[in-house]
């Protein structure tokens, strides 16, 4: 149940791997990427799952309150809200809190770290280690931005491929 948790998390914040990141500790991470701050903002987001010919796609409010957790109100297609705060949810919030704090030990025994930066814009891959719980289901997780991040894309092992676009004024 946790890692569908983790895997539908994922989904709501990172297409193709980006491949061309280098290899970096979460030590030399910390120094490289700006702390996330809360933030409120529109998203988008489409979902292709395999066998469907066509993406499944949504769109709504985000927010993002730090210390406390994420939060998605879908109004497209149909109306509806999930958070992250609660203890079903507690890893996937652990993820983004570390990510926004800069406090990555709690995922570096999950994933390795591929970074790549062009001027303000930065890539960062998560790709699960070998044995870890992630492993089982997803194959990468990217994540784009430069003082906020501006999109997410979650590729799991049965090939479907969750992107998500933050659409930040």
């Amino acid at each position: 149940m946790k890692n569908k948790i983790l895997m539908i998390f994922i989904m709501f914040l990172l297409p193709v791997s980006f491949g061309s990141g280098q290899k970096i500790s979460s030590e030399e991470l910390m120094k490289e990427l700006p702390k996330i701050d809360s933030i409120e903002c529109k998203f988008k987001q489409e979902k292709n799952i395999k066998n469907l010919q066509r993406p499944l796609l949504s769109e709504g409010n985000f927010r993002f309150v730090k210390g406390e957790g994420v939060y998605f109100e879908t109004l497209y297609p149909i109306k509806s809200t999930v958070s992250y705060t609660n203890k079903e949810y507690k890893q996937i919030n652990d993820i983004i809190l570390a990510i926004s704090n800069k406090k990555y030990s709690k995922i570096d025994r999950e994933f390795d770290f591929f970074l790549s930066k062009n001027g303000n814009v930065w890539e960062l891959e998560l790709k699960p280690k070998t044995g870890s719980r992630s492993e089982k289901y997803l194959e990468t997780l990217n994540i784009e931005g430069e003082k906020y991040i501006n999109k997410i894309i979650i590729t799991a092992k049965d090939g479907s491929r969750t992107t998500q676009w933050f659409l930040v004024e």
